[in-house]
């Protein structure tokens, strides 16, 4: 159990740190089905574009804006009290890289993906470097978020 900071309403809190959990939860297992989507595409190369364009419409309407509302939930918390430990520090820190990958990279780079698959074919070597390229990002992504809920179910003690 989450229990409140001293002072915060209890209900509230509770509430925002289900909403964080949840938005969190559907965020992750979203972004783990990108790679089944991606490989079930590449399989047949008609089906590759709907796959692509399937993670980008999953990527662009829930994913981030889950992992966004987990991020303002977050912040909501500990504005209501909640101590931020050195674990939680690092925790924010690889969650703000990993937003700044998912915005500033990855979605402009799938979008260029889709485009180039779709203008120029999946034998295309100027695609093939952008699948290489959005896997990479992908793969980093998920690396950072799998960090970050080490830090959160652990909770270690980092100095």
């Amino acid at each position: 159990m989450h229990l409140p900071p001293e002072g915060a309403n209890s209900f509230l809190y509770t509430l925002l740190v289900f909403i964080h959990i949840f938005a969190t939860m559907v965020a992750v297992g979203l972004n783990a089905s990108y790679i089944i989507w991606i490989l079930r595409g590449a399989q047949d190369a008609a089906s590759l574009p709907f796959a692509l364009r399937g993670v980008k419409f999953i990527d662009d309407y829930v994913a981030n804006p889950c992992y966004l509302i987990g991020g303002m939930t977050g912040v909501l918390m500990i504005a209501m009290g909640k101590a931020v430990a050195p674990f939680l520090w690092v925790a924010i820190g690889l969650y703000a890289v990993a937003m700044a990958l998912a915005y500033g990279v990855y979605t402009p780079l799938l979008s260029r993906q889709i485009h180039t698959l779709e203008a120029k074919g999946v034998q295309d070597a100027e695609y093939q470097t952008l699948a290489q390229r959005s896997n990479l990002v992908g793969a980093t992504m998920g690396v950072l978020v799998v960090i970050i809920l080490l830090l959160k179910i652990f909770e270690p003690s980092l100095w």
